[in-house]
């Protein structure tokens, strides 16, 4: 979804305004069109004329919106669009809508609902699926009247989400891509309850907490590209060609081509550009155009035809189609760039891939074969020169080849030559590695009493009854069941705890299947959180990995009646979908969750090292230096050697760093009556910036403020929350009180609230400065910090203080006095000069603050909230 979604909202402004200038006749399938443009007033109209106005009931409010304005629902509030004759839909439908939640605060909640047995849309933190496409009927009732999308959208930000039933499946889309597709058969019934927006008319209670804009109902089933259309504010129509035929990225195991697309609903006729080089075909240079054309296909890999010769095995060629109609001022559209390759006459897509990991020793091999390939040769064996050199093999018809039992945790190397009736083809050499003996999570498994969630560090009412090593997260108990007949049937939770290394430096998505709650936390990111009693339901998180390096891993999970479900896979581009092996876990013995993280950059020069001890560590040594072997391979006699730390002194104070320098560090753990101790440590690594940290957010947390670790962020910021003059918040009401999605880098910014409409008419959060005060350390000259806005805010303007113990204070405000309604980051430059120019010493800085509104003289303004993050000292731009 991610490429889409960068796509879909850069563009569809711009498309937004392209269609209007084009838009056709009124769809007669567009039942109902609310666009939530009117701004006031208690009805939204129904822009179709059907009359299907939504009459409000409570008090939604008119908000700015993702195409004009929309309607913010409250949990309290909704539409009354009633039940007029275009409603009636039975046979096909397509409900679309722009959407803005966040966390659930209901356990279903209705975008809206033609009752509970017609047609609906809506969210449901019970079966862990964030939106619903209902299209119940007769013979499309209970579970296949029901559509689930696998993608849980929380994070507050627009989305456009698209529900489609064509009398056969259900499809959902979120920012136009396809989400899910179930089947299913019938009609959907017909009801004489009313149409609600916000609310279900059929199952009442079920209110929307959440922004929508641009609703509307089809009464047909809607295309790919004309969701598309619909998804740009304009009609079903899409003025880009689509629907490219070879598929975008795909193979075409021919010398010649055919292209193929969609036209644009608007296009007369075609610019064509194909080439093998992207820059080319995007930018229209070289002889990448082919010309313009009113046919929607072109040939190319014959005489008279570009690349006369023939395509190129092994090549990947990049093509374009700009859509022209001169009698339209957006013409022309510039299209999408696609590829299709040519397979190479070399083997490829080793299974294992190479370099792959944990590979089990009785596994089979596969490739695809080479380009027009007849006879493969395989060659195997344990070192890489032999398989290199090999020559004389016996050929085989199959792509297939099984060595016989491997030794464990051993490399093997293997190679196939492609035979084409003509030539040999020799392939490259390809490596795996196969699994080690042992490894696994460490599994705790608790007794729970009481009705509050099963969450295992919930001390009060859970017990712990049993702890194993688990080779891998695969069970299923049945129903009921349980892992132990010592553990309760139906009323108990899991927590898996332990390491995980990556084979690939790739993107791996992470999977838990289960019945019921779960959460998965990977380097302590959380990436799954569905704490809800639900049937069995697949949930998924990704995070980027580094190959060889152990990453924390913990997995709560609880049972609630029902079936007993825990299991754990993950995926990444060169890694099947598979339960993650017993070979890539091992138990949590070794130092984790190094601060700074792992490949960190930007660090404080002020940084305090810390990290998580093994379990069954007494002690740690730490190794700290800038020569990346050095580090990886000292000793106790290596200057690197910084000493040992006792458990539960997890950190280590380097001094000042220098500027824009890469260091290491191990920590290796140490229990002398362990005989496998030590356990030596990954190898760590961060920079620190070329910039000096004023604040980047990154080590405030939420603990208790009895715990000596305890740094709650409005204990450092002081704000006006409990002063009556300053209407000034750091943080939210509730943990986490520092923002964790809407973040300019690393895990978390400020958010910053303002309320100056009385009694306090500014709005103002100091920061007192330990370090840096010196603001003219390494030649600094600019402050800068970034900021994230909302329209929906109070325009007031926003200014920093910078002030000295005793003496001077400078103020200077953004130029721009409507930067807090900006909803996207913003950087804001301030040159030291303005600062020193107002009298304020900047070798003894002691506090800066954020504010809103007029400090000097303050007027009776209005609230809303701003991210702050990133604040740091940069030297001047050359």
């Amino acid at each position: 979804m991610c490429r889409r979604l960068i796509y879909s909202v850069s563009f569809v402004l711009v498309l937004g305004l392209a269609l209007m200038s084009v838009a056709k006749a009124a769809d007669p399938d567009l039942a109902a069109h609310w666009k939530f443009d009117e701004g006031s007033g208690t009805i939204a109209h129904d822009a179709t004329g059907n009359g299907n106005d939504g009459v409000f009931v409570g008090d939604p409010q008119w908000v700015p919106g993702k195409l004009g304005g929309a309607l913010e629902f409250n949990g309290d509030d909704y539409l009354n669009c009633g039940n007029g004759p275009s409603l009636q839909i039975q046979d096909e439908i397509t409900i679309t809508f722009w959407f803005q939640v966040e966390a659930f605060q209901n356990s279903w909640e209705a975008f809206l609902a033609k009752s509970d047995n017609a047609y609906r849309a809506s969210r449901s933190a019970t079966t862990g699926n964030a939106t619903h496409m209902g299209a119940s009927g007769s013979s499309v009732g209970g579970g296949n009247g029901w559509f689930d999308a696998a993608i849980i959208v929380t994070d507050g930000q627009w989305h456009h989400w698209a529900g489609v039933y064509d009398g056969t499946e259900g499809r959902i889309y979120i920012d136009g891509e396809l989400d899910t597709a179930s089947p299913g058969t019938g009609q959907i019934n017909l009801t004489s309850s009313d149409l609600y927006i916000g609310e279900n008319s059929g199952a009442t209670g079920r209110f929307l907490h959440g922004l929508l804009d641009d609703v509307r109902i089809y009464s047909r089933a809607l295309t790919d590209t004309e969701i598309l259309g619909v998804m740009a504010g304009g009609g079903a129509e899409y003025p880009l060609a689509s629907s490219p035929n070879p598929a975008d990225d795909a193979f075409h195991s021919d010398t010649w081509v055919s292209l193929g697309w969609r036209a644009g609903d608007f296009a007369v006729s075609h610019d064509v550009y194909l080439g093998d080089n992207f820059d080319d075909v995007n930018d229209g240079t070289g002889d990448a155009f082919r010309g313009n054309q009113p046919d929607t296909f072109f040939v190319a890999g014959f005489p008279g035809f570009p690349y006369p010769d023939g395509l190129v095995p092994g090549t990947t060629y990049y093509w374009r189609i700009d859509e022209v109609n001169d009698a339209n001022v957006a013409s022309p559209w510039k299209g999408d760039v696609w590829s299709f390759t040519i397979p190479p006459r070399k083997a490829y897509y080793p299974n294992p891939a190479d370099g792959a990991k944990f590979i089990d020793p009785d596994a089979d091999f596969s490739w695809t074969a080479g380009f027009g390939a007849k006879l493969h040769t395989v060659y195997f064996g344990d070192n890489f020169d032999d398989v290199n050199n090999a020559a004389g093999g016996a050929p085989q018809g199959t792509t297939t080849y099984t060595p016989g039992p491997l030794e464990l945790e051993k490399t093997y190397y293997w190679r196939v030559d492609e035979y084409d009736a003509i030539t040999t083809h020799t392939g490259d050499v390809w490596s795996f590695t196969t699994a080690k003996a042992g490894g696994g999570l460490k599994g705790e498994y608790y007794h729970h009493s009481g009705t509050t969630p099963h969450d295992p560090a919930s001390l009060a009412f859970r017990t712990l009854i049993l702890t194993r090593t688990d080779p891998q997260v695969n069970f299923s108990w049945g129903d009921p069941g349980s892992p132990d007949p010592s553990i309760n049937v139906d009323d108990f939770s899991a927590r898996w705890t332990g390491n995980v290394e990556a084979a690939f430096t790739e993107t791996y998505t992470f999977y838990t299947n289960t019945d019921d709650g779960v959460k998965l936390w990977v380097n302590d990111e959380l990436i799954i959180d569905n704490w809800t009693d639900h049937g069995t339901t697949e949930n998924r998180g990704e995070i980027d990995l580094v190959a060889e390096q152990q990453y924390s891993i913990e997995m709560w999970w609880y049972e609630r009646g029902g079936g007993a479900v825990a299991e754990l896979r993950w995926s990444s581009p060169s890694t099947p979908k598979q339960l993650i092996p017993q070979a890539a876990l091992s138990l949590p013995v070794k130092a984790l969750s190094p601060n700074p993280p792992n490949g960190a950059t930007g660090a404080r020069m002020t940084a305090i090292l810390s990290w998580k001890p093994g379990d069954s560590a007494a002690s740690h040594q730490l190794y700290f230096g800038t020569d990346e072997d050095a580090v990886k391979n000292a000793t106790t006699a290596s200057p690197e050697y910084k000493g040992t730390k006792a458990l539960g002194s997890e950190s280590y104070d380097p001094g000042k760093l220098a500027w824009y320098t890469t260091y290491y560090w191990r920590v290796d753990e140490v229990n002398n009556v362990h005989p496998d101790s030590p356990w030596i440590g990954n190898l760590w690594s961060f920079t620190t910036g070329n910039f000096l940290v004023v604040d980047d957010f990154e080590l405030y947390n939420d603990l208790d403020p009895d715990d000596p670790k305890s740094n709650r962020i409005f204990l450092t910021w002081i704000d006006g929350y409990d002063t009556p003059i300053n209407g000034s918040q750091v943080g939210y009401t509730d943990p986490p009180f520092c923002e964790q999605t809407i973040v300019h880098s690393g895990r978390q910014s400020m958010p910053l609230f303002y309320d100056n409409s009385g009694p306090a008419y500014y709005s103002e959060a100091t920061l007192p400065l330990t370090y840096p005060r010196d603001w003219t350390e390494e030649g600094v000259g600019i402050l800068t910090l970034w900021l994230y806005g909302d329209p929906a805010n109070a325009a007031e303007s926003m200014y920093v203080v910078v002030s000295n113990a005793t003496g001077p204070t400078a103020v200077v405000y953004h130029g721009n006095p409507d930067a807090v309604l900006i909803d996207d980051w913003t950087q804001w430059d301030i040159a030291l000069e303005e600062i020193s120019n107002q009298g304020v010493v900047l070798t003894n800085v002691d506090s800066i603050a954020i504010g809103f509104g007029n400090r000097n003289n303050p007027q009776v303004g209005g609230s809303g909230m701003v991210f702050v993050d990133d604040i740091r000292l940069y030297r001047p731009a050359p």
